[in-house]
């Protein structure tokens, strides 16, 4: 991953914050909020011999956990139950990513009252941010797109959010992405924590907190899974007014829709998405996923469809993700 020293995003420390977040208080401290998995933040740390990275414990019942990389190593993982995690440095310039993992899905998390909340950096060096990629993408999803369930089937400590295919094809295509996507949520269907359906999350982060949608070079939706309830003619109608939608906020970016993993209305998704003239179909019958539980992909095939889903997008999209 290429990245580049930026001016910090945020008020509250010189850090890069990638995906969805807010300024908030939460127990009277200043903090950078999220409910999304995927979620990151990025810094680099110089002429350091430790840098102190702090989030508050929202968990309801579970720690919830992050996964950290220094200069595209292999990722550490952390409870946040844990924390102040203390990183150990040598003095040279550092890259540094810390990703929110994972989380339970009984964290009530659309009502503010969970969910991920970075309250502080230390170190005795200097720290700046950075940010990454040359390209940026948005997924829409649900667990699957979240990083759940990927390492197996313990909440929180076995979600990778850092790892799922999502996250996989963002790094191997040089961007980086923005996560809207929970554990059980469908297009008409609520999800967990008090999340409603997904087109009621697009512009908020929680009930209390609205969220503008940023720009993207291009936007992944990936669902259907969620909606078994719905008939085909009601999912049809559904699909329609949720890409229009999805258009509607992101006028400038190209959109691709995804037939979901497990195959669910892939006549329906067939049929709509070429009504779009702007909107390009991908066809993921033949990827061959390994799965944890028959629906989430584990890490193979995470590592699998986040390959394909590169290639597919590059096939494309030459034009921006040629490199």
């Amino acid at each position: 991953m290429q990245y580049q020293l930026t001016t910090a995003n945020n008020p509250v420390m010189p850090a890069y914050f990638q995906g969805r977040w807010a300024a908030k208080t939460i127990k009277k401290t200043r903090v950078m909020f999220s409910t999304n998995l995927g979620a990151a933040f990025w810094f680099q740390v110089k002429q350091a011999s430790f840098v102190t990275i702090n989030l508050l414990d929202l968990a309801a019942t579970a720690s919830a956990w992050v996964a950290i990389q220094i200069d595209g190593l292999p990722y550490q993982r952390v409870a946040v139950k844990t924390m102040p995690f203390r990183l150990t440095l040598d003095g040279q310039p550092h890259v540094v990513r810390v990703v929110m993992s994972g989380n339970t899905d009984l964290d009530p998390v659309w009502d503010g009252a969970s969910g991920f909340a970075v309250e502080a950096l230390q170190t005795d060096g200097t720290l700046a941010a950075v940010k990454p990629g040359r390209h940026s993408l948005t997924f829409i999803g649900d667990s699957i797109t979240a990083g759940c369930w990927v390492a197996g089937k313990t909440p929180a400590r076995d979600y990778r959010g850092e790892a799922n295919y999502a996250a996989i094809a963002s790094d191997l295509l040089n961007t980086h992405d923005v996560r809207i996507a929970y554990s059980a949520i469908g297009v008409n269907k609520p999800g967990r924590g008090g999340v409603p359906p997904l087109p009621n999350v697009l512009t908020a982060i929680d009930r209390q907190t609205p969220w503008q949608p940023t720009p993207t070079d291009a936007v992944v939706i990936n669902v259907g899974t969620n909606d078994g309830l719905e008939s085909a003619e009601s999912f049809t109608a559904l699909l329609k007014q949720f890409i229009n939608q999805v258009q509607d906020l992101y006028p400038n970016s190209r959109i691709a829709v995804l037939v979901p993993f497990n195959q669910r209305f892939d006549q329906v998704i067939r049929t709509v998405v070429p009504a779009f003239m702007t909107v390009q179909l991908i066809e993921t019958a033949n990827w061959e996923l390994s799965t944890t539980d028959g629906v989430h992909l584990d890490i193979a095939g995470s590592q699998a469809a986040g390959q394909q889903l590169a290639q597919r997008l590059r096939n494309l999209y030459p034009e921006i993700f040629d490199d």
